[in-house]
């Protein structure tokens, strides 16, 4: 059996303001307290944490994303899905994109709503933005996407944008499901199901329990798989019923 890829990841083109972001993303791999002042408005002890602990944190938050990605990977191919289409909504930093190409060499399709002057670790109606569009896609083509295989969304600067974008894979990790619900991107989700493709989303316990007409119209239309299950989600991957 051939060795598990090993997924290296360069990081040269990352600000420090990005890492930065990137840890609030990625919370266990920053310290509480500059959180917490993050999240006060307070940008201090975070730039100042990542001056003296950068190549810790992005070290951690790429071993973090990569222990998540092998079994998302593992799902796709167990369903027999190989993506030629992407389409990652609530991106982040793509470090997980990198993975993504790195496997299965689709088209990218990076949709986020960037930063917000809300930051903040919750479920609400509408998401908070902490990322850069421009910093992922010199992320990812450092690590070898060409540039004309990205595309890049803001939906609050775009709107309707998203509603040509027709990929056979939509995922979102730690985002739509997880942060704010499902109905913005539902017809895009549904869209991908009839083109026989899959979705990979992060729903909350709370949130897939309380029930809702958009989780009805997903669950309808596609077969859950459970790639994996945390303290207050579910990672789980829909192919069509």
């Amino acid at each position: 059996m051939p060795a598990d890829p090993t997924y290296p990841v360069l990081t040269d083109s990352l600000s420090d303001r990005i890492v930065a972001l990137t840890g609030f993303q990625r919370t266990s791999q920053i310290s509480r307290a500059s959180r917490l002042a993050w999240e006060a408005g307070d940008q201090r002890p975070m730039m100042a944490e990542v001056e003296t602990r950068r190549r810790e944190i992005i070290e951690g938050v790429i071993s973090e994303i990569r222990d998540e990605w092998r079994p998302i990977r593992d799902a796709l191919k167990r369903a027999g899905k190989m993506p030629g289409h992407a389409a990652d909504i609530g991106c982040g930093t793509a470090i997980n994109d990198v993975f993504l190409w790195q496997d299965f060499r689709p088209h990218l399709t990076l949709i986020d709503i960037e930063e917000t002057p809300e930051q903040y670790h919750m479920f609400a109606d509408t998401g908070a933005g902490y990322a850069s569009l421009a910093a992922a896609r010199r992320l990812l083509e450092e690590n070898g996407v060409p540039p004309g295989g990205i595309t890049t969304i803001n939906p609050v600067n775009e709107p309707g944008a998203t509603d040509h974008v027709a990929p056979d894979l939509a995922i979102s990790l730690l985002s739509c499901g997880f942060h704010y619900p499902i109905d913005d991107y539902l017809d895009l989700f549904l869209g991908t199901l009839d083109r026989g493709g899959a979705v990979v989303l992060d729903l909350r316990n709370k949130y897939r329990a309380r029930g809702s007409a958009a989780l009805d119209a997903l669950f309808g239309a596609g077969t859950p798989d459970v790639i994996a299950e945390a303290g207050r989600h579910q990672r789980i991957l829909l192919t069509r019923t």
